[in-house]
């Protein structure tokens, strides 16, 4: 996972989080009929959404210097091809 593909992944499971617990609390506070299963559906994925971020984050912290290494490596490879 690259540092682009992390905030990538991070700005969707965000929107997803935020997403699901709006529709999940519509469905609570909804003045139609309730619909237990959906809101239960919707609670249920907007907890799978958070544990996904949690683990993205949790991610970012343990891969950081992965990625410094990474980019090191690319700066130079890019130094050693401007000296051709």
């Amino acid at each position: 996972m690259s540092r682009g593909s992390w905030k990538f992944a991070t700005a969707v499971f965000g929107a997803q989080t935020v997403c699901m617990g709006l529709l999940a609390l519509n469905k609570l506070w909804s003045s139609g009929e309730w619909d237990s299963v959906l809101f239960w559906v919707f609670t249920v994925w907007f907890i799978v959404t958070v544990i996904q971020l949690l683990h993205l984050l949790r991610v970012r912290r343990n891969d950081a210097l992965f990625w410094d290494e990474d980019e090191a490596r690319r700066d130079d490879w890019d130094r050693r091809g401007r000296r051709l």
